[in-house]
């Protein structure tokens, strides 16, 4: 069995998305190919370059990451990364997508060209920037003649690469569908919130009906997507989303 691991956009929400990837580990639950969006794609980009997920939690927790992983508001993307920081070093070592050992999809939305890209080939934190991109609050990033912004706009959970190919597709969504909801409330947080839940239940259907496992928790309502206060428990709680949904899987893994 091909495994491929898909990971949402969803800030510091991703914390989710590590803690899961530390119950592969601990059970050596192979991943052969990697789609990411936003700090889905970072995280990806980080586990193909070979560090671990307690490796990443622990850079997320660290005080030098919030100088150097910021999530701003009114900057040039929902990330705004400082490539001469040495612990983004640590976090993302390789220079090329190519450089990974696993293949990694990063996806972004070319508004000049009105295309879809899912990269496999490029700079790393480059194109995590151009991920993570989110207008109109943010801008645009420059990358090659376009003009990318997030890809969680029209495919926040990027299945589609490995639709054609020969793997079981396991997806993990820090937006839970019942977060698409209205609110009375106008400020900048809301908002973005609103523009993101509007244009991912566009797919996201589309992407849970061709998932083989689907991770997600109504619990990740109470966390928020530009803090760093709530990691830990959004950790804890993609661990044992992983081990309540994986216990059939690894009886049937383990005998293959």
């Amino acid at each position: 069995m091909k495994l491929a691991l898909v990971l949402s956009g969803g800030g510091a929400k991703g914390a989710f998305h590590l803690g899961m990837l530390r119950f592969f580990e601990e059970e050596n639950i192979k991943i052969e190919a990697y789609s990411g969006t936003s700090i889905g794609s970072v995280i990806a980009c980080s586990h193909a370059s070979g560090v671990s997920a307690k490796e990443q939690f622990q850079i997320f927790k660290s005080k030098e990451i919030k100088k150097a992983l910021k999530f701003n508001y009114f900057k040039k993307g929902l990330l705004k990364i400082d490539h001469n920081n040495k612990i983004i070093n640590e976090l993302l070592p390789l220079k090329n997508l190519e450089d990974l050992s696993q293949k990694v999809y990063v996806n972004a939305y070319d508004i000049k060209g009105k295309k879809m890209h899912y990269f496999s080939q490029g700079n790393i934190i480059d194109l995590c920037m151009a991920s993570s991109a989110l207008i109109p609050i943010f801008k645009a990033i420059s990358y090659k003649k376009m003009q990318l912004i997030d890809g969680g706009f029209i495919d926040n959970l990027a299945v589609k690469p490995f639709l054609k190919q020969d793997f079981s597709i396991f997806s993990s969504n820090v937006f839970p569908k019942s977060e698409n909801k209205k609110s009375l409330y106008l400020n900048p947080v809301k908002y973005l919130q609103k523009k993101i839940f509007r244009q991912v239940s566009k797919n996201m259907t589309v992407a849970i009906e061709n998932s083989d496992y689907y991770f997600t928790s109504l619990q990740l309502n109470k966390y928020k997507i530009l803090s760093f206060k709530d990691i830990e428990p959004s950790y804890a709680l993609g661990y044992k989303e992983a081990q309540n949904q994986l216990r059939q899987f690894l009886k049937d893994y383990r005998h293959k």
